[in-house]
């Protein structure tokens, strides 16, 4: 072939192109960037989304539209939504899924099926929380100084994130251990304060319902106590007698993230009793210590012991509420199926997990103070 030929048969065969057949335009989509859902008083569905326009003539108008619609359905809710707004409906593929407490204290699943079920929603990228109250109040708030609300609320579940106070969790992890028998989950937990949207702590789920909670200040330790720390972790403790109200009572720290060593080790007796044995090592620093003094040894020793010892009760606080709640998120389950499945086999792991027995020890080491001597 010539070499005006080679030119002209891609020409050619780009001018008889029709394109995908399934090619899907852009032009009239209506983006939902957060929903949320709750449950009626007559035990409906109720969807309330948070829509952005998608087209160019509408990007960077900084403006959103809410809407809600009920169903006996995740699908009917959103259908009765799009009888109601113009243009077609897409889901943000970094967008924000809420669940109001009361619906996630039923089986959550049957609001998540049809998310998996459809090709086209995005589930990667999606993070889902759980509010304590109406998740769809949180949207009606439009937005937050000018960010719309639901990149607010992702950026926010981000930023706790990375401060260890809420769980690393999406749409597409959360499904393998909501399906597993042998391990729990938990997903951050949001309220509303008035008109602040504030974190509650971690909402803990015990098979696929909502089962209880950690506070905000339990959230770090439990965080690395689970092993899938992230770039932060800072704690507060008072390590002298005297007033709450005296900051020189308290000591702030930060974990050294890329030092932290967890073991965790599952041992079963002869007579099938169960023990945790959960040991962290946790190299800290010091970030601000009023009464000072860290150049001195003894000092240095002394909150090695104090703070070893408090937070050795708090993971043993933190261990009794996920028991309590019946959320085994530590995977203990999962590790009595993998090494001991006869065992496994008969138990009723709904009773027998508040049964195990922990063995929790966080060694404190505090190994840098700052530039003040």
């Amino acid at each position: 072939m010539s070499k005006r030929g080679k030119i002209l048969l891609p020409l050619l065969l780009l001018m008889v192109m029709t394109g995908c057949w399934d090619q899907d335009s852009l032009k009239d989509a209506r983006l939902a960037n957060a929903s949320a859902f709750d449950i009626t008083s007559e035990g409906e569905i109720k969807q309330t989304l948070e829509i952005v326009d998608d087209s160019e003539s509408q990007q960077g108008s900084n403006g959103n539209e809410v809407h809600s619609g009920t169903g006996r359905s995740v699908r009917q809710s959103t259908d009765r939504i799009r009888a109601k707004v113009t243009g077609d409906i897409r889901f943000f593929k970094y967008g924000m899924i809420l669940y109001g407490n009361k619906l996630a204290q039923n089986d959550i699943y049957p609001y998540l099926d049809v998310l998996y079920r459809e090709p086209d929603y995005p589930t990667s990228h999606v993070k889902i929380a759980i509010v304590d109250g109406d998740a769809g109040d949180l949207l009606h708030q439009k937005k937050v100084g000018s960010i719309l609300i639901g990149d607010f609320i992702t950026k926010k579940i981000k930023s706790l994130e990375e401060l260890c106070i809420f769980p690393e969790m999406t749409l597409e992890t959360l499904l393998p251990p909501m399906l597993d028998p042998g391990q729990d989950f938990t997903l951050p937990y949001l309220y509303k304060d008035g008109e602040e949207i504030d974190a509650r702590g971690i909402a803990l789920f015990h098979g696929q319902r909502f089962n209880g909670s950690l506070t905000t200040e339990q959230a770090p330790l439990y965080i690395i106590m689970s092993g899938k720390w992230n770039k932060t972790a800072r704690f507060v403790k008072k390590v002298h007698p005297g007033p709450s109200s005296n900051p020189r009572n308290y000591v702030t720290y930060e974990a050294n993230i890329a030092q932290i060593k967890r073991k965790l080790a599952v041992k079963v007796a002869n007579d099938s009793q169960i023990d945790v044995n959960l040991h962290i090592e946790l190299p800290v620093t010091i970030v601000e210590y009023a009464m000072n003094h860290l150049q001195e040894k003894d000092t240095i020793e002394r909150l090695n012991r104090k703070l070893t010892d408090d937070m050795t009760q708090d993971a043993e606080q933190i261990i009794k509420t996920l028991q309590q709640s019946g959320c085994d998120s530590f995977g203990i389950g999962r590790h009595l199926i993998a090494h001991y499945p006869v065992l496994w086999k008969s138990l009723n792991w709904n009773k027998e997990y508040a049964q195990v027995r922990f063995h929790p020890e966080v060694k404190v080491t505090i190994v840098g103070s700052g530039v003040l001597n």
